[in-house]
């Protein structure tokens, strides 16, 4: 696999992590020796961090395109700077590489994963990019009591929840035997009322890019998703511009990426390249 952590710093206008990167969570990028004419950039979801995207990453990869990802302040370090960082940190890293690789390529696409599917359709509204594959994208989350966390997040720094590692789970990263379960005490194990209100900040202005949206979009949803309903991808092809395909696996799980049924993950990477490449 052809991959590089020697990408630019588009963190460096935004908030400054304290905390140590973990090695799964470092932005990568996979060039060819001859530069290709079009790349994507590859956005990760709520919590997650790049390593999450090597799958997509060395596929589309293999198809072509030069691709890289990126790294949201506060993601892959440690809970106290997740707390620190916000909605405009995320969204910025995103903006600013995707100006970057702007300038060096004739095209520039977009994949996002769950919030990193928001990011990426505001990113591409803002650049007006000609192609958006979309997995699970966080447009709808059921999950998020929006009226609660607006008042929580002055009061409540975080809440308690049950996680546990998934064996069933393999990742594609390079990262430290521990990055799993480090991560899971940082972010997993917990909520975060005032960071679950920068995600729905996220959402509802990815939201209002739909009316003048003119990628063609490819979104897909997961039957097994608990996380992100079908209906986030019905709203993003409902959108009025652009060609639009929604794609809907019965066996997939929002962890597409990575999911742990080797098909549905397949069936979905696939759908991912073909959709790029037209």
């Amino acid at each position: 696999m052809h991959i590089s952590y020697d990408v630019s710093d588009w963190t460096r206008k935004h908030y400054q992590d304290k905390g140590p990167v973990r090695m799964c969570a470092r932005p990568w990028k996979m060039v060819h020796d001859e530069k290709a004419a079009k790349a994507v950039l590859c956005c990760h979801g709520y919590t997650g961090y790049p390593g999450e995207l090597i799958r997509p990453g060395k596929d589309l990869y293999e198809a072509g395109f030069d691709v890289y990802a990126v790294r949201y302040p506060g993601h892959g370090t440690t809970g106290e700077d997740f707390l620190q960082s916000k909605a405009e940190d995320w969204i910025g890293v995103a903006y600013d590489a995707y100006a970057e690789l702007k300038d060096q390529y004739e095209e520039v696409y977009l994949v996002g994963h769950s919030m990193g599917g928001a990011i990426a359709t505001i990113i591409s509204d803002a650049f007006d990019a000609k192609r958006l594959a979309l997995l699970a994208p966080a447009l709808v989350i059921p999950s998020v009591p929006v009226a609660r966390i607006r008042f929580l997040r002055h009061f409540v720094t975080k809440t308690k929840k049950e996680w546990k590692r998934d064996p069933l789970y393999k990742f594609y990263y390079e990262g430290d035997p521990d990055d799993d379960a480090f991560l899971g005490s940082q972010y997993w194990s917990f909520n975060y009322p005032k960071s679950i209100w920068e995600l729905e900040r996220v959402r509802a202005q990815a939201v209002a890019c739909l009316d003048h949206l003119k990628a063609d979009t490819l979104s897909i949803s997961g039957g097994l998703d608990v996380t992100i309903p079908e209906e986030a991808s019905v709203l993003v092809v409902g959108k009025k511009l652009g060609k639009n395909k929604h794609l809907h696996i019965p066996t997939a799980t929002h962890l597409m990426p990575y999911d742990k049924d080797l098909n549905a993950q397949d069936e979905a990477m696939k759908a991912v390249v073909d959709w790029l490449s037209k």
